[in-house]
């Protein structure tokens, strides 16, 4: 157990030109800002020399045992020579730090600070792990020049915005949603949907931008109810394939009824029941009649009625019925589009009634459509076009965050059992 204490002499004092202390509060807030780095410091430096001489042994005097910290580049855990010391101007939560720090040189030649290391700050980098996992909070909230802002405003200091640019890059590539997780069991069901985000260089004047793929997995009950398997930007459905199989233990997929997506589902799940978006099938149908000239008070009564008839029917056979009943008139009347979508959804129309005849599975991707609104409101401000790594990796850290990716759990580290205290004496 390593300690250290930092006392210092404090003044602090106070002026007024007029004799009014009109702005005091934000005065003495100017002096605590100045003061709370000044103390972390000082007892930094305290710490690191304990550190570094556990480490190192006595000046003169090399030990060869094995010390509390590791070479970065080999590993080697003894064998360290002081080297100097080297400034490094360090963001975090309480401030701006000026550290000074002792540099160790390794058997390897590598040269590097052990205080760094154990505050968790990697080489080449200026932001401390609390600020950090901040950052990336309100970076996926807010554009990168508000969030620099905001962060100026909490801690009183901040990295540029092109610095929250890499940070968010950086821990996109940590988190990497395209990568499976092991699999998942108790999932209820599996939800699968896409989505276009304006990135990427344009294709022509109906350019929509590119798509984005994500699966989720719900529970029936509990704190983690939804559980994020993967995502995938301007790539085909085979890229979520991975990340699909992760959920091979549900009892039903929902999807929107896309092609691509059914073919995937059939690759990677193909024990697991699929049933089409009962939403997505009644939405479609106002569109395919709409195809067929029907007005639009006829086609939106008619894709209501078979609608609710499929979404509010007690049991499959009911609900098949109630779309053959739709499929004759369509044909009847000669509404090839309407015919061809009902023809299509058909085999999965009621695939959640029969996986569980009380209906209380989940038979729609309104979760999903939820989460969808959330990224386009993020990624898809007016007059702003992202580049596709730029878009990827907000996207990858907006979702991470907002369903407790494992990774983003274990990205910047705030929490650990080091204990600090204060006493006026």
């Amino acid at each position: 157990m390593l300690n250290a204490e930092s006392t210092a002499a404090i003044e602090i004092g106070l002026a007024s030109p007029d004799g009014s202390l009109r702005g005091w509060e934000s005065a003495f807030a100017e002096v605590r800002d100045q003061l709370v780095p000044a103390f972390v410091q000082g007892t930094l430096g305290r710490f690191e020399d304990a550190f570094i001489s556990q480490g190192c042994g006595p000046r003169g005097r090399p030990d060869r045992r094995d010390g509390p910290f590791a070479c970065p580049r080999c590993g080697a855990r003894s064998g360290f020579r002081r080297r100097g010391r080297r400034r490094r101007t360090v963001h975090c939560r309480l401030g701006r730090l000026r550290l000074v720090l002792q540099m160790v040189g390794c058997g390897c030649g590598h040269r590097f600070a052990p205080l760094l290391l154990a505050l968790g700050i990697a080489p080449h980098r200026r932001v401390g792990p609390g600020l950090e996992r901040r950052a990336l909070e309100l970076c996926s909230e807010l554009p990168y020049r508000r969030a620099a802002a905001q962060l100026w405003r909490e801690a009183g200091t901040a990295p540029s915005p092109r610095s929250l640019g890499r940070l968010v890059r950086r821990a996109a590539t940590a988190i990497d949603l395209a990568r499976p997780r092991p699999p998942l069991r108790e999932l209820e069901a599996v939800l699968v949907d896409g989505t276009r985000l304006r990135a990427g260089p344009r294709k022509g004047r109906d350019d929509r931008g590119r798509e984005l793929k994500i699966a989720i997995g719900l529970r029936r009950a509990g704190p983690a109810r939804i559980e994020l398997l993967g995502a995938v930007l301007a790539q085909g459905w085979d890229a979520l394939r991975p990340a699909l199989r992760s959920a091979r233990h549900a009892a039903i997929a929902v999807t929107d009824g896309e092609w691509g997506v059914r073919a995937a589902l059939a690759s990677a799940l193909p024990d697991v029941p699929h049933q089409v978006c009962t939403f997505h099938v009644r939405d479609s149908l106002d569109h395919r009649l709409w195809q067929d000239g029907l007005r639009f008070a006829a086609r939106r009564a008619l894709a209501r009625a078979v609608g609710n008839a499929i979404e509010f029917a007690p049991t499959a056979l009911d609900a098949e019925a109630a779309l053959d009943a739709a499929l004759a008139m369509a044909e009847g009347h000669r509404w090839r589009h309407a015919a061809t979508h009902l023809r299509e959804v058909r085999p999965h129309i009621a695939t959640w009634l029969r996986v569980d005849p009380g209906g209380a599975i989940a038979h729609t991707t309104s979760l999903l459509e939820r989460t969808m609104r959330e990224v386009n409101r993020r990624v898809d401000p007016v007059g702003v076009r992202w580049s596709l790594s730029g878009a990827e990796a907000i996207v990858s850290v907006l979702l991470a965050r907002r369903f407790s990716h494992p990774r983003w759990r274990r990205l910047c580290e705030d929490r650990g059992r080091t204990r600090a205290w204060a006493r006026i004496r």
